[in-house]
């Protein structure tokens, strides 16, 4: 007697899908958007196989229909896309990126991306601004979470009808805090000396302190052609920028100290130092700590044994605030916007809107005219009343 074997069944095809055994379990076939699915039916009956093939027809038909693998992408799935679309595009803010995922983890850890319904983000936007998350802050993450999804739909791991519906509200966050020359000079005071170069150069310059000055480097200053550059690539717009150093008389005698120290710290440790900021030739990475510390004796002085506020404004202050003081100082200056932003890095004028800086000299100018309007206002009125009172004359003697 010779042993037999079972062979699947034949599919039954229909117009939509077909059926097909599989020992005792009826098993699904379709295609949706050009790729093919197999879906286990779960049933031995062949009427249960059926109805799940009309349903699945209805929901392509309605737009809502899920794969098989779509219901098998987890939140980690999203994650690994978003960590890897950071990488091939070769973002410089994956430390952001990373602390964002970490947030969303802890709340989505674990899920299916299904799962992460409109209802479960809003729950989740909720919880963080409770927890004391600045608005900004959670932006950034449902942006990251939203465009995970995107990803997703794109790689067609999951459908459009998946993708919550996500927004960000404006967290209107317009940007404050500038320095005055002395108290610039007095938190410089406080510092430690090392760090002292590395402040002025961003107050100076306007420069981002983390991203393009502390990681400046000797080939990049040109003393010979009075300029210092960055390469394209290596700021936040991507775009190459120049900063002529030598018509700026405290900022070309800057460098010049910087790079004498640079020399006698190399003779002492017998080695090269690259970058122009650094700490016994070390870069400067962390200066949160020390740049606290200043600002608060800074602002704090001992009066008669206690402590007293003496600079208000230096509390609270961030070395980001350079920033805005250099543009706000170009703009006091007269530069034309589209220079001022060359040298600083910004791309589009909207940023000017978001530091809250006001061209003054516009603002003066404006009322100046103003107040030639008024002063003409007025002989017009004292021309008036030396002709008698009469009415409808003006000063140069014609109707009015």
């Amino acid at each position: 007697m010779t042993a037999t074997t079972t062979t699947p069944a034949a599919p039954e095809r229909r117009d939509f899908g077909s059926l097909r055994l599989r020992g005792r379990i009826w098993y699904l076939r379709y295609r949706v958007d050009g790729r093919e699915h197999w879906e286990n039916s779960r049933s031995t009956s062949h009427r249960e196989a059926e109805k799940l093939l009309a349903r699945r027809q209805a929901e392509l038909g309605l737009g809502v229909l899920v794969a098989p693998d779509a219901r098998r992408v987890g939140f980690a799935d999203l994650e690994a896309m978003m960590r890897d679309h950071y990488r091939v595009r070769q973002r410089r803010s994956g430390r952001r990126l990373a602390t964002a995922l970490a947030h969303l983890r802890r709340a989505f850890g674990g899920m299916r991306a299904l799962a992460i319904t409109s209802d479960a983000v809003t729950r989740y936007e909720a919880a963080r601004l409770a927890a004391g998350a600045a608005r900004a802050t959670v932006n950034y993450e449902l942006a990251v979470l939203r465009r995970a999804f995107t990803l997703a739909v794109a790689a067609r791991r999951l459908p459009l009808s998946a993708k919550p519906a996500i927004s960000t509200p404006d967290p209107h966050n317009a940007r404050q805090g500038f320095f005055e020359e002395a108290d610039f000079r007095a938190v410089l005071g406080e510092l430690p000396e090392a760090l002292r170069p590395f402040m002025e150069f961003c107050y100076l310059t306007g420069w981002r302190p983390r991203d393009e000055v502390a990681p400046l480097t000797w080939d990049r200053v040109d003393f010979r052609a009075g300029i210092v550059r960055l390469e394209p690539n290596t700021t936040k717009n991507d775009e190459g920028r120049v900063f002529p150093f030598d018509v700026l008389p405290p900022l070309h005698a800057l460098l010049e100290r910087q790079r004498e120290h640079t020399k006698t710290t190399e003779r002492r440790l017998g080695r090269v130092i690259p970058h122009v900021f650094h700490r016994e030739g070390r870069p400067i990475r962390d200066y949160y700590h020390a740049w606290r510390a200043a600002c608060q004796r800074a602002a704090v002085q001992r009066v008669d044994g206690r402590e007293v506020v003496v600079r208000p404004a230096l509390l609270g202050r961030i070395v980001y605030d350079f920033r805005r003081t250099a543009v706000r100082n170009l703009e006091r200056a007269g530069v034309p916007r589209s220079v001022a932003m060359k040298l600083t890095g910004h791309k589009t004028e909207s940023i000017y809107r978001r530091y809250a800086i006001v061209a003054e000299a516009d603002l003066r100018a404006g009322l100046a005219k103003l107040a030639d309007f008024h002063a003409a206002l007025g002989d017009g009125r004292a021309a008036k009343g030396t002709r008698g009172g009469q009415p409808g004359v003006s000063a140069a003697g014609g109707a009015r």
